[in-house]
């Protein structure tokens, strides 16, 4: 997938699964908890959905919290994730 797929993906993720009331700021840079005010809980219902949805398995054992900060730094880990796969 693109980098524009992954992040339009993110985004229907979000809103039709998810159903956050905080879309209106969606963008690259959006943080995930300040921004898009995902918890815990919800960042892992999103890591769910990517991997059923989106088709990209990630192992529990590489999730770092850094590569969730923003919608951005979480396209550029799935990017990286499809590269070695």
């Amino acid at each position: 997938m693109t980098r524009q797929q992954l992040i339009e993906g993110i985004y229907t993720i979000m809103k039709n699964s998810l159903e956050l009331p905080t879309l209106s700021s969606f963008h690259e840079d959006a943080r995930l908890n300040e921004d898009l005010y995902m918890d815990s809980i919800m960042v892992l219902q999103l890591i769910l959905h990517i991997e059923l949805d989106l088709g990209i398995s990630i192992p529990d054992e590489i999730l770092v919290p850094k590569d969730f900060k923003t919608v951005g730094t979480l396209v550029s880990f799935l990017e990286k994730l499809q590269k070695v796969a």
